[in-house]
């Protein structure tokens, strides 16, 4: 989840760059946040499904995913296989070389959160937060991007991008049968945990931190 802004690379005749140099623009933004969208199916079959179901879905299929990150960050081959395939909707850091430690990637970050909320936060209160996060954290990302001027102290976020992210997120949760002071408690419990340098991958984190704020204060 980042909104920082990247100008397009000038024409050159010098050599690709290498991934710590890599340019991640607009248009790069555009596609990884299409399919981060697309992960919407997650909360939906939460909801679908219903907890036991989903967990004996999203349980193999999140360590699936986490096996392939461990996988990748040791056997070279299976590595330039997923740099070949999904190397540009991939952000610098998550393209880590071989034998450099395992990197966990955004999209199994989805799934873990996914996870992890189905495990532990009811559902009535899960799927709600789960789909205003992603949703809000894409508004964030490209609106900071494109128009993101005013940056928070020592971070690459933008005060446009989570001005943004509260908005669309009481948009999304104004469509689930959430008390108001839960909607903007989790809105904004979300927003600043987005912005915040939290140790632990923001994909994970901030639908939990505000999936706990809103089961902290009730329906």
């Amino acid at each position: 989840m980042s909104d920082t802004s990247t100008a397009p690379p000038s024409p050159s005749s010098s050599p690709a760059p290498q991934d710590s140099e890599r340019p991640f623009g607009y248009q790069a933004e555009l596609k990884r946040k299409a399919l981060h969208l697309l992960a919407l199916v997650v909360p939906l079959g939460m909801h679908l499904l219903g907890r036991d179901l989903a967990l004996w879905i999203l349980i193999p299929v999140t360590s699936m995913a986490v096996g392939a990150d461990v996988l990748r960050a040791y056997w070279q081959p299976f590595n330039q296989h997923i740099r070949t395939i999904f190397g540009p909707l991939m952000r610098t850091e998550e393209l880590p070389d071989v034998g450099g430690g395992v990197v966990i990637n955004g999209a199994t970050s989805v799934l873990i959160s996914g996870t992890l909320l189905t495990l532990f936060v009811p559902l009535r209160i899960a799927v709600p937060v789960f789909v205003m996060t992603m949703i809000a954290d894409a508004a964030a990302a490209l609106v900071g991007r494109a128009i993101g001027r005013h940056r928070w102290p020592g971070r690459s976020h933008t005060v446009e991008g989570s001005l943004a992210f509260v908005a669309s997120g009481l948009l999304v949760l104004a469509f689930f049968p959430l008390s108001w002071t839960a909607r903007i408690a989790a809105t904004f419990s979300a927003a600043v945990a987005e912005a915040a340098p939290l140790p632990v991958n923001d994909n994970i984190a901030v639908p939990l931190i505000a999936a706990a704020v809103v089961w902290g204060i009730g329906m």
